[in-house]
Parts: C-alpha cells; sequence; structure tokens
C-alpha cells in the first residue's frame, strides 16, 4: 500500500469519528455513557452566559436615602475626658498587683500613651542648649574634640610612663610564689555539657511559645519552687505582654508532703494564680481543677475563636507528663532524662483550648545564673555524661542531710562519729553493691551517677522549706487552702466593664459598671451597689 493511499484512509477514519460525535445527543439514553450528562451541560451553559447572575435580582431603582441631620456627624469619635482618663488608671493601679483581678477587654483608645509610670529620669530628654550653646555648635566659634590624653608635651607622657613601669615593678616584687602561679597557671575549663538548655535556638522557641499563647503555665517543681522560676520571663510578660495571663503549676507535688505543699501554694498566689499538680494519666492530682481554670479563661477570653496555652519551665520538670496527663494518654514522648522535647508542638485539647509544648529553658535565679551543683541537682544535665560527677554529691549530702543519706542508702556508717566525706561515703556504697574495678578499686564514678539520678528522680527525697516567716495574710486568701486544690471558680469571675467598654464618652456613669458571671448568666450590678476588690483566691465576685 503506497503512502498516499495510507493517509486517505487515515482521513476518513477521522471523519467518521467527527460524524458519529456530532450525532451524539446529549442527555439522550442512547449516548448516556457517552458525550456529556444533563447536569454538565447545564454547567457549560452557565459558564458561556455572559454578565452576573445576581444583577437580575436586583432592583433597577435605588430607594430615596436621607442623612439624619445630626452634629454627632461633625465630632470627634472615641475621645475621653481628663477625669475618665485619670479613673482608668486609677483603677489599673489598685488591680495592678491582684493575681485574681483580670482584665478582659482593652480600650481601643491609645491610653498608654498617658501613662509615664515606667519613664525614668535617664530617659527623658535633656536640654541640649543648657549643655551647648547654638553658636558654639553651627557658627565659626565651633571647636573639634580633641582626646584626653592626659599629657601636654612628650616630657610629660615619659614620665607618667616611668611613675607606671615603677608601680607595676613594685606590685610584683610584692607578690609571691603561689600568687603568680595561680595568675599565669591553665585556667579550668567548664564542663560542656553544663551548657545544655541555653542555647539561642531554644530561646528562640520559648519566645515562639509565648507569642503564640493567649495563657502562659509556667510549670515548677514543688521541691524547689523558687530555684525553678524564670523571673526574668515573668516581668517580660508583665511588662510587655501585659495582655498574657500567667498561671503557676507546681508539679510532683507527692514528693513533698501537704503542709509543704499547702504553704508554697499560699506564698505564691499573692503574685500569680497557683495550684498543686501530679502529672500522670491513671492516678492524677489536680487535672480537673487545671482544666476547668482553662476553661474559665476560655470564657473570659469569649471574643477569640481559639485560646492557646503555652507551658514553660525547666528540663525535666513535667511540662510532656502535665499534657499526656490532660489527654488522658500519650500525645508527647516523655522520658525521664532532660532535652527529651527539641521543638513546640501544638496539641488540642478541646475545641477551643490548645496547649503549646516547649523544650526547657535553663535561666538563672533573679539576676543571677545558675552554679554548676545547681544544674545538676535540678535534672538539667544528664549524670553519665559528667566527667567528675562525684565532685557534685558533697552539695547533694548537705542538701538532703547526713543522717537521711546515710539512712537512705543504708551504709554502715555510726552516726555518733564525725562525718564522713562524700567520696568515703561513695566507697562505701560501691563496696556495699559489690561496684568494683580492677584491682578491687571501688568505682565511685558509677555510684555518683546512681545518686544523681536519685535526687534527679524524687527517689531521694529532698525539698526546700517555705520562708518560716509569718506574712500577713486576710482570712480570705487562706481559708480556701485546707486542701490543695483548684484556686478559681468557675461559676464566678468579675469583669469591669469600665475598661471593657473603652471609656467611651457618655456611656460610663461615675460608679464602674460591673457584670458578674453566675450561672452561666451575666447579671449587671446597679449604680447604688459598692464594689468590694478584695478578691479571696477561691472566687472573683463582685459583692454588695
Amino acid at each position: 500500500m503506497s503512502i498516499s493511499k495510507r493517509k486517505e484512509r487515515l482521513q476518513n477514519v477521522g471523519r467518521r469519528k467527527d460524524e458519529n460525535a456530532v450525532k451524539v445527543h446529549h442527555g439522550s439514553e442512547k449516548a448516556s455513557n457517552f458525550g456529556r450528562t444533563k447536569s454538565v451541560s447545564n454547567i457549560v451553559k452557565l459558564y458561556k452566559d455572559k454578565g452576573v447572575l445576581r444583577t437580575k435580582l436586583q432592583p433597577h431603582e435605588a430607594p430615596v436615602v436621607r442623612i439624619e441631620p445630626s452634629r454627632k456627624w461633625f465630632n470627634n469619635t472615641r475621645v475621653v475626658s481628663q477625669e475618665k482618663l485619670e479613673k482608668y488608671r486609677q483603677t489599673l493601679e489598685n488591680h495592678k498587683d491582684d493575681p485574681m483581678s483580670v482584665m478582659v477587654k482593652r480600650t481601643k483608645l491609645p491610653v498608654s500613651l498617658f501613662d509615664h509610670s515606667n519613664e525614668s529620669d535617664n530617659k527623658k530628654s535633656k536640654n541640649l542648649l543648657a549643655l551647648q550653646s547654638f553658636s558654639s555648635t553651627f557658627s565659626s566659634k565651633t571647636r573639634q574634640k580633641q582626646p584626653l590624653l592626659g599629657f601636654s608635651s612628650l616630657a610629660d607622657l615619659s614620665s607618667k610612663a616611668e611613675e607606671e613601669s615603677t608601680k607595676y615593678l613594685d606590685k610584683l616584687s610584692n607578690q609571691t610564689e603561689e600568687d603568680l602561679g595561680k595568675k599565669d597557671g591553665p585556667k579550668p575549663q567548664p564542663d560542656a555539657i553544663l551548657s545544655k538548655g541555653t542555647s539561642k535556638n531554644l530561646w528562640g522557641e520559648l519566645y515562639k511559645v509565648v507569642d503564640s499563647s493567649d495563657v502562659v503555665l509556667e510549670v515548677l517543681d514543688a521541691r524547689d519552687p523558687m530555684g525553678t522560676r524564670c523571673y526574668y520571663l515573668e516581668q517580660h510578660i508583665k511588662k510587655d505582654r501585659p495582655f498574657k495571663h500567667i498561671v503557676l503549676v507546681l508539679n510532683k507535688c507527692d514528693l513533698v508532703s501537704e503542709s509543704v505543699t499547702r504553704k508554697w501554694v499560699k506564698i505564691l498566689s499573692k503574685e500569680f494564680p497557683t495550684l498543686a499538680f501530679k502529672a500522670s494519666i491513671k492516678h492524677s492530682f489536680g487535672k480537673y481543677s487545671l482544666i476547668a481554670l482553662l476553661r474559665q479563661y476560655a470564657k473570659m477570653l469569649s471574643n477569640r475563636k481559639h485560646v492557646s496555652v503555652g507551658l514553660i519551665g525547666f528540663p525535666n520538670v513535667g511540662k510532656s507528663s502535665l499534657i499526656n496527663t490532660l489527654r488522658s494518654k500519650q500525645v508527647c514522648n516523655v522520658a525521664p532524662i532532660p532535652g527529651e522535647t527539641k521543638t513546640w508542638q501544638y496539641i488540642e485539647l478541646s475545641n477551643r483550648i490548645y496547649i503549646i509544648d516547649c523544650p526547657g529553658i535553663v535561666h538563672g535565679i533573679g539576676q543571677s545564673t545558675l552554679t554548676d551543683n545547681q544544674k545538676v541537682i535540678r535534672g538539667v544535665v544528664r549524670a553519665e555524661k559528667l566527667l567528675e560527677p562525684e565532685q557534685y554529691i558533697q552539695d547533694i549530702v548537705d542538701l538532703v542531710g547526713y543522717e537521711k543519706f546515710v539512712k537512705h542508702y543504708n551504709l554502715d556508717v555510726k552516726l555518733d562519729e564525725p562525718n564522713k566525706s562524700s567520696e568515703e561515703l561513695l566507697t562505701l556504697m560501691a563496696i556495699k553493691r559489690g561496684k568494683l574495678g580492677k584491682g578491687q578499686v571501688p568505682l565511685i564514678s558509677q555510684m555518683a551517677v546512681k545518686v544523681i539520678y536519685d535526687i534527679q528522680r524524687g527517689k531521694l527525697p529532698y525539698f526546700v522549706p517555705p520562708p518560716s516567716q509569718k506574712e500577713e495574710t486576710s482570712d480570705k486568701n487562706i481559708e480556701h487552702l485546707s486542701g490543695i486544690d483548684l484556686l478559681f471558680d468557675c461559676a464566678n469571675v468579675a469583669v469591669d466593664t469600665n475598661i471593657e467598654n473603652g471609656l467611651q464618652e457618655n456611656k460610663i456613669d461615675d460608679v464602674p459598671q460591673i457584670e458578674t458571671f453566675k450561672n452561666g448568666t451575666l447579671k449587671e450590678t446597679s449604680s447604688n451597689e459598692t464594689v468590694d476588690f478584695s478578691i479571696d483566691s477561691d472566687t472573683i465576685a463582685a459583692t454588695k
């Protein structure tokens, strides 16, 4: 067959296909499996129609509309008088240090521009003309600043150099050989493992969690609450993020007595809302109290679609275990070693409440930094990675107590005799447990690692006692502390609508209006009622 005939045959086949395609009736029963269906044809027809369909339904004639002749169209909006502004400042000042007062909604007016409490004398602008006149700066009398060298000629420079050299030689002659050896000798290198938890990546993860959270749960160790607090972050949130709420959670409360936990809750409740907690999926404590507290915050923040709760704290303090306890199943990886959580992660607690897990951060106590011994005792580092773990045992013995340490490990030591050193105690432990190396040498390093793990994981009991001095507290603040449980009552929440409504002009009476959540409904008090803001720790309510 020639090439020309083959081309003609292919063309004929193509024509027959086109003719058959034209004969197909869209939507017919015979062509149900071919071509377009009726619904597809309607869609294609809709696409081919020009114009917008909604214009056909709109009326063609617009009604006559008149604007109300009123002066308010030409007046300022969102204005505030000096009296209302002073009342606003006074209200904030009265409740600034009250941990049980919560500002639900701020005014839209820029009242922060009128707040000069944070300004110091150093930040105030100085009068430049008093320091230097205008003529001495921008006229022909200008003088170029010269460095203060302390001498005016080369002779003065040489004499001053001779005086400094003689002083230095006299200082060297008075020093002993031991002082020179200490000064010139090599400095001991710090253990690299002790710098864990202080990297910029972890601090970046921490600030991500803080910025994304509406409520910040600071998880503390009930054995040493003050030693596991981040004062810098608390001040940062109170100063730069005042719209975020801080709650202190005393985790591991099962490792200390109830009386100690009750005292710590009483002390910490003066600064922030505090509750006790025990992280355990099956045998938890304070779980429903914490869930009720989070629901209360979600109810107060009803204007937000979701409420995010961020967890911060030291490594190995129990943040991931707390999340698993709230969810009643394992949703976060947990381990009895620090550094298990590497990055932040979102966990859904309910339809509106989300929890954000954060890696542990090591920070200082107040203005100072943690010592190496404090880092080891608080579980910041892994004991098996320490170069010389036995050097931290003496501080552990002093913290726990010599007698309790000997009784806990059942060592053959007479308490009437003088106290033995930490190395001698580790040697006795190694001999009793058969931890001996070549030549019957006790492996005190292994025993030191065991002691460090015991105190980190709660097997070796210890706690920091609360302050002994009796602080003045009202009965309202402590009457609910017969048991360490929920400090907030979800049925009672007071909201100051004077702040919530934004101090709008001609809409606020002289007496602040208070709204109270009661039995799930809002109840507004009358203007004749007086409001008592001395709120106890158990409820937040307005009283007559």
